[in-house]
This record gives C-alpha cells, structure tokens and sequence, in this order.
C-alpha cells in the first residue's frame, strides 16, 4: 500500500507503507507525544509508532489545556532522543486520545493494539461488500476515526491512501474514482450538496463518524450523486458502537457491542474497543465498560439518539464540556461568571452552537469570545450566541442556576 499525498500545485508525493521502512528498535516501549498541524507528518509518526511497539499520545497542539497537561506530565514529543519517565510507561496501549468530560478536565483514553485491531477487522467486515481500492481521508488523524478508518483499516487491506492538508469540496469530487471509500465529517457532506455539479459516484461509498448527520442532507446527498452514506457512531472512549446507511432512523449496534440504559436512559456500552484504561488526573479502570452522555430509546431492531447531554458539545470531531468552556471564560479578569450550554440550528452547516451568557460590566463582542476560546481550544470553528448581563443568578450557596 502506498500514502499519497497531493500537493496544492496537484504534485503527488508518495510513501510506501512497509514496516522495514518505518520500524525502529529504539522507539518500542518509549512515550512521546505527535500532533503537529501537518497531515502528513502525523501520519508518518503514527505509522513509526505502530510499526515500532511505541506509545504514541495523539493531540491537537493547537489545544492549550492538553499540551500544557501533557507537558506537565513530562511527556517529550515523539521520535526525540529525549526518554522521560512517564506515568503511561506500566500501562498497555498504543495510542492515547484525549477528550473532555463533564468536568472541564481533559481524559486521555487509552488504545491497546487488541482494541484497534479488533475494531479494525468489525469495519472490515462491514465494507467488504464496497470493494474498496482507495481511501480518501479529509479527517484528522489525531482523531480517533482518523486513525481507524484513514490509517489502520487500509493497513490492515493493503488499500492506498489518499490526502490532502487542506480539501476543499470540489478537490474531494475530483479524486473519486470507483471503489473509493471517502472518510469526512458531516460539515463537508453538508457543503458537496451545496455544489451545483452533480455525480454519479454509486461505486463510492461515504463514512462519517463525528456527529449525526440530518434526514434532509442525507437524502440531498443520496440524490445527487447516487452513493451510500455510512454513519458511525461513538466516542473516543467507547470506540465504534454502532452504524446507519442513508437515511435509516435506527443505529444498528456493531457485533460484540452489548449496549443498556441507565434510569436516565442514558446509553452503556461494554464491548472490546472500549479503552480498559482512562486517565483524568488519575487512573480509572473500565473493565471494558462505558456509560455514555447520549440518551437512547431502544427498540427490537436497534435504538434511537435521543439527544446528548447539554454540557458536552461536540467541536469538529472532537467533544469538549460546557464546565470546560465556562472554566475559560472566567478566567478572563473581566468576567465574573459566564453560563454555556449547547443548542441545535437545522440550518447551519454545523447544526450545533454556544449559547453562551456573560456577567462583566465589560462589552464583548461574538469575535472576542470566539478569539479567547480558539486561543484556549486550538482554531475551531463554532457558531456563538452571546448575551452580556450584568448577573447570572445563583442559588443558596453560591453555585450557579443553570437556567436559559
């Protein structure tokens, strides 16, 4: 299999993925740290990684809270000569992602080879009827379906790999031939059904893994270039968990994946992709078992997303807390209290947005909010609705009403 990348002028470079060219001995066993804002050099090092037994923590450097926590862990970047000990040296995994929980701190989620691999061998069983002879990747591979689906599963198929730093719609149509398998987002599946060309890709298949795409924009799609859209379903934590063709209304929970509900009807999920190790600030053992923040109705053929809980916001592909956003804000000196919580617009590429209330006497802008928590949060794109009030009520004790 070869890694192609194309270039801005459509100059190819070309790697081929073999293990004598990126095995070395010195690397095995030794953490360090890869998210550069390259594509293609995440991709070599997460190969070196794999391909030398190292443990590779995968991160958006852009992300202030988890390089300052991943420094402060003593974490060296990746392929350095530096070899700090590390509090991740006992633990067994390859690739740590990180995530936010409902505190505002992040957790790193722990991936053994035997969750990826395993993961790996469901989804190909699950592609094989597409014949897939390419594979097109427009996500992050510092994300965890980066990995999987734009690195691993071709792998593992000895499928090529195509890329590019920056795609844009029209480069995406452009590089389709039959038997291609396209790994996005439902931002770029939302801006091709914009374009004015239409294409016959029926021979092409679409997966999208970061949040649930609409009705209206999967049938668009399905419409105007005769193709299949496959939605996985999951968290970093839990990995895969289940998937949905089209525009079917029900997911269809993946083999080995038991899942329940709690007495909230919030979604638990046990199956061997679940990391068995998370860490936030401290070590937390899964035992392969997950209880979700997503509210389920299930049924005898599948379940129903009802919705997610409104302190996690999912960001390209990536989940952040409300409490974590909040914890920023307050800590400018001008605002004394700020109250965020999460809300759906049908009519944005996005679908989701902040709702974000401010108690300073200081006047902020929507750009000001948007420029503290990019600088905080790396340079994500997000909608914002700001009210400014001079107090958020609070209760007897001091806590914020978390009212609208």
């Amino acid at each position: 299999m070869n890694l192609n990348i194309i270039n801005d002028d459509g100059i190819i470079k070309q790697y081929p993925i073999v293990k004598e060219y990126f095995f070395n001995e010195s690397l095995q066993g030794r953490v360090g740290y890869i998210g550069t804002q390259s594509k293609e050099t995440n991709a070599l090092n997460i190969f070196k990684a794999y391909f030398s037994d190292a443990k590779a923590i995968l991160l958006d450097e852009m992300n202030e809270f988890i390089l300052q926590q991943v420094k402060t862990l003593n974490i060296p970047r990746f392929g350095t000569k530096v070899n700090n000990k590390t509090i991740f040296d006992e633990e067994n995994f390859s690739f740590i992602y990180f995530t936010s929980g409902s505190t505002g701190s992040p957790i790193a989620a722990l991936k053994s080879k035997e969750n990826i691999e395993l993961e790996v061998d469901m989804l190909t069983i699950l592609l094989q009827e597409y014949k897939i002879k390419k594979v097109i990747v427009t996500v992050p591979f510092i994300h965890l379906y980066g990995t999987l689906l734009g690195l691993m599963y071709p792998l593992m198929n000895n499928i090529d790999i195509v890329l590019k730093e920056h795609f844009l719609p029209n480069d995406l149509l452009n590089m389709i031939d039959p038997h291609t398998m396209v790994v996005t987002t439902p931002l770029y599946i939302k801006s091709l059904n914009k374009l004015s060309q239409n294409r016959d890709l029926s021979q092409s298949v679409f997966l999208s893994s970061t949040a649930p795409l609409d009705i209206q924009n999967i049938q668009l799609f399905n419409n105007k270039y005769k193709t299949n859209i496959i939605q996985i379903f999951g968290s970093t934590e839990t990995g895969g968990i289940a998937y949905k063709v089209n525009d079917e209304v029900l997911w269809n929970s993946f083999r080995d994946v038991q899942i329940s509900t709690n007495k909230n009807s919030e979604l638990k999920v046990k199956s061997p992709f679940v990391s068995s190790v998370l860490y936030e600030n401290q070590f937390k053992y899964t035992n392969g078992e997950i209880q979700t923040f997503d509210y389920i109705k299930q049924t005898k053929l599948g379940f129903k997303l009802i919705g997610r809980s409104s302190k996690i916001i999912k960001l390209a592909g990536k989940r952040y807390s409300t409490v974590q956003i909040e914890n920023i804000l307050e800590n400018v000196k001008t605002i004394r209290k700020a109250l965020v919580f999460t809300a759906l617009e049908e009519n944005t590429l996005r679908g989701e947005y902040l709702d974000i209330t401010i108690e300073s006497d200081q006047v902020f802008l929507t750009k000001d909010i948007k420029k503290i928590l990019q600088h905080k949060l790396s340079n994500l794109k997000f909608s914002i609705r700001l009210k400014i009030v001079k107090e958020i009520p609070v209760n007897q004790i001091g806590k914020k009403l978390r009212i609208k």
